[in-house]
C-alpha cells in the first residue's frame, strides 16, 4: 500500500505563534505580577493544607493563615483521638482511656477550659487536621470568631 502525501492547506497560526505576534505588536503591555515567598507548608501536612485552611478560615489573610499554621498539631482520626493522645502523655494512658468514654464536646471544653482553641478541619471521612492556639492570643480570638461566630463563650 502507497502512502500519499497529504495536500498542504492553508493554516491559521497556532496559539503561541498568535500570541507572540500579539506580544511584539503591543511590547508596552506590562502586566504586574505579584511573588510571595512562603515557606512550605509544615512536614506532614496533607496534600492542599494551606488551601484547605484558606477555605475553612474563610480568609486569605497572611497573618491570620501564618498564625492557624502554627498551630498545626498534625492529623488524626478526630479531635477526640488527639485530645486522648495529648491527655495521655501528661496524665497517663489509663486516665486517658477514662475520659475518651466522655461525650466529644465534653472533653473538648475540659481540654480547652479558657487557655486553648483547638478545631480540626476535615481531609476525607476519616482523617481532620487538628490545630490548637493559646486562647490570649489575638489571632485566636480572629480565628475563633471565623469558625464559630454562634459561640459566644469563644470569643470572650
Amino acid at each position: 500500500m502507497e502512502l500519499k502525501p497529504r495536500p498542504r492547506r492553508d493554516r491559521t497560526p497556532s496559539s503561541p505563534i498568535l500570541l507572540r505576534r500579539l506580544a511584539q505588536a503591543d511590547s508596552d503591555l506590562e502586566v504586574p505580577i505579584d511573588v510571595e515567598v512562603v515557606t512550605p507548608p509544615p512536614a506532614d501536612a496533607p496534600e492542599g493544607f494551606r488551601e484547605r485552611l484558606a477555605l475553612a478560615l474563610g480568609t486569605t489573610d497572611a497573618r491570620l493563615l501564618d498564625a492557624a499554621e502554627r498551630g498545626y498539631k498534625g492529623t488524626w482520626t478526630s479531635v477526640q483521638a488527639y485530645l486522648v493522645d495529648r491527655l495521655a502523655l501528661t496524665m497517663g494512658p489509663n486516665f486517658a482511656e477514662a475520659l475518651a468514654s466522655r461525650p466529644p464536646e465534653e472533653l473538648l471544653r475540659t481540654y480547652c477550659g479558657d487557655e486553648r482553641l483547638v478545631w480540626s478541619i476535615a481531609v476525607s471521612e476519616a482523617q481532620v487536621m487538628v490545630f490548637e492556639l493559646p486562647r490570649e492570643s489575638s489571632r485566636a480570638a480572629a480565628i475563633a470568631a471565623r469558625l464559630f461566630p454562634d459561640d459566644p463563650d469563644l470569643l470572650v
